[in-house]
């Protein structure tokens, strides 16, 4: 079973890499949404103010958790 994305995004938090980068900021936020899924986070992010660059990192790392 795949682990939920908002956790494997936060355990990125040590990457040296735009992933690792939005995984560190996912980590210091309480509120994260580690039990969602890549919309939920998305959803998360925009009610949030994220901007355009964090949106996109959060592609990339969709991508690399579908394929893990």
């Amino acid at each position: 079973m795949l682990q939920d994305f908002g956790s494997w995004l936060v355990d990125q938090h040590k990457r040296d890499d735009w992933v690792g980068l939005l995984g560190f900021q996912a980590r210091r936020d309480t509120s994260f949404p580690t039990g969602g899924d890549p919309d939920d986070v998305r959803a998360y992010l925009e009610r949030n103010g994220a901007d355009p660059d964090a949106l996109d990192m959060l592609e990339t790392a969709a991508l690399e958790w579908g394929r893990a």
